[in-house]
């Protein structure tokens, strides 16, 4: 059901896993018709690692979320720190 959900509206996805942040930007991809396709990937394998981290949390016996707010801070400050890295790099600064 989650696989058809990130093909056809991939922004829901994200909401449903708990990712906000992502959802946003996934939004602005699926308003442009050339972005939809990449956000419809984007959302297949976020969905594939969310069923990831579900199944190492089961395995090593973790009672709490896979997803956290706490997380998705993290991920966020390290989706920019790479971001920026790779724009200095493009930009010949870095």
């Amino acid at each position: 059901m989650r696989l058809i959900i990130a093909l056809l509206l991939p922004p829901l996805l994200f909401l449903t896993i708990g990712r906000i942040f992502s959802a946003i930007i996934c939004a602005v991809l699926q308003f442009t018709l050339v972005g939809w396709p990449v956000a419809a990937l984007w959302a297949v394998y976020s969905l594939s690692q969310y069923n990831t981290d579900k199944k190492i949390a089961k395995a090593v016996g973790s009672t709490g979320g896979v997803s956290s707010a706490g997380g998705e801070i993290a991920d966020m400050k390290a989706a920019l720190r790479f971001g920026w890295k790779r724009i200095k790099n493009l930009l010949g600064q870095g």
